[in-house]
């Protein structure tokens, strides 16, 4: 993971260049900047450039993976008519995403991609496609993820570029993603030692934030090592009054929060809805001038829904694991974690009180 992201400003991908930004690098701190931002370790969404997506010869699918880096020997054909992605090192890919590939926004096959692999241009609906074994001939022990909506999970497009502040909740989803997959014998070895889970997911979510050039400043590093998780992150209401926001720009997330709190998610029609939901409320916000902090707001937000998707999709494509019925049905403790971390510390306290929390409880 660390080569695919090291290299990811210098290629671009036709999906998402209408999405990308130039990314300054972070200056050295001498001594402690004067600043009037209230929430200075939320960088802004321009900032984030990394190409959320498996890529292809034929372009960029949106998933939690970079983009940029063409991994698993990834590849687009023709499967009956229907665009595939066959993976050559199937193994890898099913150990990552499971037992299914989660297509976070509709893909557009136009006619120039549709032609190169001889199929008829057409639209990809956003969802969770089935990956499965190819047993025949050489491609035994290869993966292959068929973008058949008849064969999907459909859930409607989890990515709303109309949210400035969207890419911090894609931040999450891949830096998550990426730390619980590479990681994943070291946090079993843990099991059961808080401390020593949250230290070593800290430090490898500073690492990763580093390799995207999303450098965490040293007194953030400590803070977020030093994070206190044991709070009913639950009861979102009285973490939300302990933040830093305003009265106002409290109210506003509140608001949010519990539309989407009543709103049970144990299906992939259900969680249509709920992505439905959330978008029309960053949409309003996005145009609402009164808000005193919109940058944290809309983070806030966008994590809220990326989490609660992200969380969603790891319960039912886990290998070995439900069959479609994850649990819990409402907003666990582990999503209100990762959006009162946010506010806590940013995108690396995000990362680490939600994980932390997920294998605590789970």
């Amino acid at each position: 993971m660390n080569a695919r992201i090291a290299h990811f400003i210098f290629i671009l991908t036709l999906l998402i260049s209408s999405l990308t930004a130039c990314v300054k690098n972070e200056e050295t701190l001498i001594a402690p900047p004067v600043t009037t931002d209230p929430s200075p370790s939320i960088p802004s969404g321009s900032r984030i450039i990394i190409h959320f997506g498996t890529s292809t010869q034929n372009g960029c699918l949106y998933s939690f993976s970079n983009c940029i880096w063409i991994g698993w020997g990834a590849t687009a054909l023709n499967y009956e008519g229907r665009m595939a992605m066959q993976f050559d090192q199937g193994d890898e890919a099913a150990q990552y995403f499971g037992r299914y590939f989660p297509l976070t926004a509709d893909y557009v096959v136009d006619e120039a991609a549709a032609k190169s692999i001889g199929i008829e241009p057409q639209t990809i609906p956003a969802g969770f496609y089935p990956i499965r074994d190819v047993s025949s001939g050489q491609a035994t022990g290869k993966r292959i993820v068929v973008f058949d909506p008849a064969q999907a999970q459909v859930t409607g497009n989890l990515v709303n570029a109309a949210n400035p502040q969207d890419n911090i909740g894609q931040l999450h989803n891949l830096a998550a993603q990426v730390i619980l997959n590479d990681n994943r014998d070291a946090l079993k070895a843990l099991q059961g030692d808080k401390a020593g889970t949250q230290k070593l997911v800290a430090e490898k979510s500073i690492a990763f934030m580093a390799e995207a050039e999303l450098p965490v400043s040293a007194t953030d590093q400590k803070n977020v090592l030093a994070l206190n998780l044991d709070r009913n992150f639950g009861d979102y209401s009285a973490r939300v009054a302990e933040s830093r926001l305003s009265s106002n720009d409290q109210k506003a997330v509140l608001e949010v929060f519990d539309a989407a709190a009543s709103t049970p998610v144990t299906t992939a029609a259900d969680l249509q809805k709920f992505l439905t939901l959330v978008t029309e409320h960053e949409n309003r916000l996005a145009q609402d001038k009164s808000l005193d902090d919109p940058k944290a707001v809309l983070s806030m937000v966008s994590v809220l829904k990326y989490s609660r998707y992200f969380w969603f999709w790891k319960s039912v494509s886990s290998p070995g694991g439900s069959t479609g019925t994850p649990e819990p049905a409402k907003i666990p403790d582990w999503v209100w974690a990762d959006i009162i971390g946010l506010e806590l510390g940013g995108p690396v306290a995000s990362v680490v009180a939600s994980v932390a929390v997920y294998l605590d409880q789970r």
